[in-house]
């Protein structure tokens, strides 16, 4: 089993208590969907962070804790309304969405990265009414304190200081 993000383990050991309930028939209100909702929002934040990161050829992890933060709440307004709405029309997508996640992120693929990548491309266009992620990207670039660890981590990525010499001059 491929090495899995915390969030994914947490979902799936959250589904294995639910093992013999099918998707349609699992209850919303229960603790275990509470934790699901949770985990799948910090899931697929965590899978921007790992797309930003990406995108400017730096470890997602040097984005640190304030990208984090300043992703979270945008977010939260943004797209995890129309995510918290989705599951109140369709409280199995919690469960569906769960399984399919730790089914794609736990696979023995050959290239797990396109498989995980196509996966959030879906859930973000089909189940978020969300059509490019590129573009989601892009607006989260606007957010200042977002530009601002991105150009920090950036310029630490790559040896430069604040003043835009290397490190190496």
């Amino acid at each position: 089993m491929p090495d899995l993000s915390p969030y994914t383990r947490a979902m799936a050991q959250c589904l294995s208590t639910l093992e013999d309930t099918p998707p349609e028939e699992g209850d919303c209100t229960c603790p275990a969907a509470h934790l699901l909702v949770n985990m799948l929002q910090g899931r697929m934040l965590e899978h921007l962070k790992y797309r930003v990161g990406l995108y400017y050829g730096i470890d997602a992890e040097a984005l640190g804790e304030e990208f984090s933060t300043a992703l979270i709440e945008v977010f939260n307004k943004e797209i995890f309304g129309v995510f918290r709405r989705k599951i109140e029309e369709q409280p199995w997508l919690i469960f569906f969405l769960a399984r399919r996640i730790v089914e794609v992120e736990s696979s023995d693929d050959s290239d797990p990265q396109q498989r995980i990548n196509h996966l959030y491309l879906s859930i973000f266009c089909k189940h978020l009414e969300y059509r490019n992620l590129e573009r989601i990207i892009a607006a989260l670039q606007t957010d200042p304190r977002i530009q601002s660890t991105i150009i920090r981590s950036v310029q630490q990525h790559y040896g430069h200081d604040r003043s835009g010499f290397s490190a190496a001059s």
